[in-house]
């Protein structure tokens, strides 16, 4: 059995030109070679950002946003998503990844919860609704168990499915916090 490591422990930082990700190695060939090779000249191009999260100074995972969005059909359940628009717009997990040294100790469930923060922060500057990630096959139980996203209903049979995350009810559970803190926030 792993450790897991504690948040308080874990650190998420943008990644820059000056930041050494020539050692990271995830179970995962192709999500190395993007660390490695895409992710800075992507960020370049404005089309997506990435995050590194460190173990103090141990680069255990990391997490790539672009923008998304997700049609209405996808995620209308009956009583519980009403949604007005045909189309909402959403913050997509492009990559995620963690070190397979560090796999087990919960650097996934902190890059997930770093997302939520993420959506949630975006949110109070322009609209964003949901979380979308295109999972790996063997991914779904991850996302479904530590991040409560569910499958898009036309895309669960694709080979990489669209999952969401409405983080609406993250809001409304926030805001008693958020009136009670006032202008400290």
């Amino acid at each position: 059995m792993h450790t897991l490591f504690s948040y308080d422990e874990l650190k998420i930082v943008p990644y820059t030109e000056r930041r050494d990700v020539s050692l990271f190695e995830s179970r995962t060939e192709d999500l190395n070679a993007f660390l490695k090779e895409d992710a800075l000249e992507n960020q370049k191009e404005l089309i997506n950002k990435t995050f590194l999260c460190y173990h103090f100074n141990q680069l255990v995972g990391y997490i790539t946003f672009t923008t998304d969005i997700i049609e209405k059909e996808e995620v209308q359940k009956e009583g519980r998503i009403r949604v007005k628009y045909g189309e909402y717009p959403a913050i997509k997990i492009a990559r995620l990844a963690v070190d397979k040294k560090y796999e087990g100790k919960g650097v996934g469930g902190f890059l997930l919860l770093a997302a939520v923060g993420k959506a949630l922060k975006i949110s109070d500057e322009v609209g964003c609704r949901f979380i979308t990630v295109d999972s790996k096959q063997d991914s779904i139980g991850f996302y479904e168990k530590r991040g409560g996203f569910e499958l898009a209903k036309k895309r669960k049979n694709k080979p990489y499915p669209t999952m969401y995350l409405d983080i609406l009810p993250a809001i409304e559970k926030t805001k008693p916090i958020t009136t009670e803190l006032g202008d400290f926030i």
